[in-house]
């Protein structure tokens, strides 16, 4: 309940700082904000569960971004072909993860690191510079609304309550915590971990395909650099959420309390025109508090 409780201090003690805040276009702009940081940290909490991470998360963002507006050109018609191919090739990429990481026994932390360099390289030899097109109704993606509500919190919305759904109510969800939480112990019980841990990279890569396809949306163009601050920031919300990163303990919904957390941090920051070099020491200072505080929980 910590993570929820900081969420609304955070929300009450910014309001009262800033007129602004709570303002219509502010909240639609926040909302906006949150999305891409949202998708990933859904992947990224899978994979923390499982006691491993995921560093090529932002490589597979930008190739996504990149190849989704570079293939599409502004041809309508190659939308759906296009973005399909984008997400099976991410698809791919977490399936080599997992893969590599159950038949080598190499630490999660340095195959994907690997995989980020491989991805990341293979893309610069694409592009080095922003590229393509998208059609004016891909637009829809990122700046569309339903109501007054912007589009993309439903495409958050789905992704954050699939991977709810998931880990609470299916036979994965329970095999992802036992994995994480013992493997041996997992595996001894007939829990094919291994398999596991790849579906899990999969689906890892699968949020962070959604979340360059969402970003050429946002930008018209794709970038190949668009990813790299996802690296890290996909992991910072998992970790402000609470999930433990030996595995085992941890949920998304608390996850999305984490990103709400950030993005509100940013946001009033913003709002209150302090320095961005100050900005980074006070995300630092919270998450070491907020890590610090969950490991002596927990012992």
């Amino acid at each position: 309940m910590i993570v929820y409780f900081m969420l609304l201090g955070l929300i009450v003690a910014t309001s009262l700082l800033s007129d602004i805040f709570l303002t219509a276009r502010n909240i639609q702009n926040l909302l906006r904000q949150v999305v891409p940081l949202g998708l990933v940290s859904v992947g990224q909490t899978f994979a923390i569960l499982t006691a491993g991470i995921d560093l090529s998360i932002g490589s597979v963002v930008s190739m996504a971004s990149c190849l989704t507006t570079g293939m599409i050109l502004g041809r309508e018609a190659l939308i759906l072909p296009v973005v399909a191919f984008v997400i099976v090739l991410a698809l791919f990429i977490g399936f080599c993860n997992g893969f590599i990481i159950t038949r080598t026994r190499v630490h999660p932390l340095i195959v994907t690191l690997g995989m980020m360099s491989i991805v990341q390289g293979g893309l610069l030899l694409y592009t080095k510079s922003p590229v393509g097109s998208v059609p004016a109704v891909f637009d829809f993606l990122a700046w569309g609304k339903v109501w007054f509500i912007p589009f993309p919190i439903f495409l958050f919305a789905a992704v954050a309550a699939a991977g709810i759904f998931i880990l609470r109510r299916t036979t994965l969800g329970r095999y992802v915590y036992a994995t994480g939480g013992h493997e041996e112990v997992a595996r001894l019980s007939g829990i094919k971990t291994d398999r596991v841990k790849i579906i899990t990279y999969m689906i890892c890569s699968f949020t962070a395909a959604v979340t360059g396809i969402f970003l050429a949306s946002r930008m018209g163009m794709g970038d190949p650099l668009v990813g790299e601050r996802y690296m890290l920031d996909s992991i910072l919300p998992v970790l402000i959420g609470g999930t433990s990163l030996s595995g085992g303990k941890g949920s998304v919904t608390a996850t999305i309390a984490g990103v709400f957390i950030f993005a509100i941090l940013s946001n009033a920051l913003n709002l209150l025109d302090v320095s961005a070099y100050w900005q980074w020491i006070i995300k630092g200072l919270i998450i070491i508090v907020a890590v610090a505080f969950y490991t002596k929980k927990r012992r």
